[in-house]
């Protein structure tokens, strides 16, 4: 490296002595470090990604200067400002202990790629109070201004298709995004709203037995939250319990959050886990596991629960409230929004249901047959096959959702369903690709069925069931183990009830002589044992 370029661009950013001196690589995601304390270019730092880096900094920089400090480490940002004249970007910006910083960034060339070069410098208290509270301040507005328009927006929808309580705690995650960075305001308003709303309280509930532990939690959000603390799992689950069995009006506590260890007395952590699960609280609540267990098989069990986040014993209490506010207000700001699209596409739906309800009717034959098909075959490929891990509840759910199978049949015109002679090419594309207008109607259809799997089904079956195991199909001409399992069964199941319709017990000689082209020779063997139950 040209340390005469470095020399060159300190002369022009630095005047303090006390900085830190960075080159970013961005297109190999590398990052060094210099000290030059001794006149001397020396690398201290050669270890870290620049990934690693920006992630560190999002958790340490307030919200609000995010956006700033992340233009000095974008190259397509440095070169906007190059072409503007200013060849070096300065920006000022305050960490979440509330001290401030400027950094200052250029462009350079490494071993002869482009790379950023920064000095950062920290900011004495006296001369950024000032710039501090003009920002707070600054920062307020906008976001009054912003909370202002979103809540007057919901005061004009249609009263008649908006659910009141939805609005209501659509309001309380505006206002929740409002106050984050103003704990006194927020404690206040919360308050207020919890008044209004006939809630108790806000809570976030510590669940752990290390009484330590729950007192450095509870002194990190005691001003802005109730704190409700359990010794163990079952303490946990009998709050809840009780708490879900309250209505609004017998002012139940509003739990926004959920502390777990996960090895304690009585009832263990994933205990609790699988309690919350089962009763669909990690949807609605974010989860935040305190634990010194990191095993690497610990990690994949936790977040296959989906909880929100991680924590390392001891902790960083500037970190944690951050990062912890941030999960409440994203899951509040969720829950109501979801709500609120629900509410609003009632007059969608009301479209969409008279479409299901002529498909159902039309097909209602076809649906029956093949449910009864798909159960017959698929528990004789559960027998045949075990590595495909099927049990009866799956079998059942793949039968029942295999009932959309055609639905976006309905989307090819029927003036080229109706022609004798050959299609033209944007006719066959049509035919062609109603399977993929058939899962953007199931995306309104099962909007509000909380069932994965069953969507899963439904949509791969609707979905894939005319590709063919040697890729002749379509929509996407994916073959062989592209192709779900439960789309292969259907598609079996679904052209023997087409073709029994037309040729009897012919049918059965047609669907075995397309083994290997269109269908899986396990599945035709599975097939092959079940031909007298399907002509039952």
């Amino acid at each position: 490296m040209d340390t005469s370029v470095l020399e060159n661009t300190l002369k022009k950013i630095l005047f303090k002595e006390e900085f830190e001196i960075y080159v970013f690589n961005v297109f190999e995601d590398k990052i060094k470090k210099y000290d030059i304390s001794d006149g001397s270019f020396k690398v201290i730092d050669d270890n870290n990604t620049l990934t690693n880096y920006l992630e560190d900094a999002k958790n340490k920089i307030q919200q609000e200067y995010l956006s700033g400090f992340m233009n000095l480490v974008s190259i397509p940002k440095l070169k906007e400002e190059k072409k503007n004249g200013n060849n070096i970007l300065n920006y000022k910006y305050q960490t979440l202990n509330f001290k401030w910083y400027e950094m200052s960034s250029t462009l350079i060339e490494e071993d002869g790629v482009e790379c950023i070069f920064c000095v950062k410098k920290p900011l004495n208290e006296n001369t950024s109070t000032k710039e501090s509270n003009d920002s707070k301040y600054n920062g307020l507005i906008s976001r009054l201004a912003d909370s202002i328009i979103k809540i007057n927006n919901v005061f004009t929808l249609d009263d008649k298709k908006t659910n009141i309580k939805n609005v209501e705690e659509y309001i309380s995650s505006v206002f929740n995004n409002l106050t984050s960075p103003y704990p006194e305001l927020k404690k206040s308003l919360n308050q207020k709203v919890a008044n209004v709303s006939g809630r108790k309280d806000d809570v976030l509930l510590i669940v752990d037995d290390d009484m330590l532990t729950r007192n450095m939690i509870k002194k990190i959000f005691n001003e802005e939250y109730k704190i409700v603390m359990a010794t163990n799992g079952k303490e946990a689950i009998d709050y809840l319990n009780e708490n879900s069995n309250k209505g609004i009006s017998e002012s139940s506590d509003n739990v926004l959050g959920i502390f777990l260890d996960l090895t304690m007395p009585v009832m263990d952590g994933f205990s609790v886990l699988e309690y919350l699960s089962k009763n669909n609280y990690l949807y609605r609540i974010p989860v935040i596991i305190i634990s010194g267990d990191y095993e690497k098989e610990t990690k994949a069990r936790v977040y296959n629960y989906g909880v929100a986040d991680m924590l390392e014993k001891p902790f960083d209490f500037e970190v944690v409230k951050h990062r912890i506010s941030n999960f409440i207000n994203l899951y509040k700001s969720s829950n109501s929004l979801s709500n609120l699209i629900s509410d609003q596409s009632t007059e969608l739906k009301e479209l969409i249901d008279p479409f299901v309800k002529s498909y159902t009717y039309d097909y209602e034959n076809n649906i029956k047959n093949v449910n009864k098909y798909i159960k017959l075959l698929a528990k004789k490929v559960m027998e045949d096959y075990p590595e495909y891990n099927l049990d009866d509840e799956k079998i059942n759910k793949m039968a029942d959702a295999s009932m959309y199978y055609d639905i976006g049949f309905y989307s090819i015109p029927r003036t080229i369903l109706s022609k004798k002679e050959k299609f033209e090419k944007d006719e066959l594309d049509k035919i062609k690709n109603y399977p993929l207008f058939g899962v953007k109607m199931l995306d309104y259809i099962l909007s509000l069925t909380s069932d994965e799997l069953y969507k899963k089904y439904a949509q791969n079956i609707a979905k894939y069931y005319h590709e063919n195991y040697n890729g002749t199909g379509y929509p996407n001409g994916i073959k062989e183990d592209e192709i779900p399992l439960e789309a292969q069964i259907a598609s079996i199941c679904i052209n023997y009830n087409n073709l029994y319709k037309k040729y009897g017990n012919k049918a059965k000689d047609i669907i075995i002589n397309k083994r290997s082209s269109m269908f899986d020779p396990k599945l035709i063997d599975s097939f092959c044992k079940v031909l007298d139950d399907l002509e039952k």
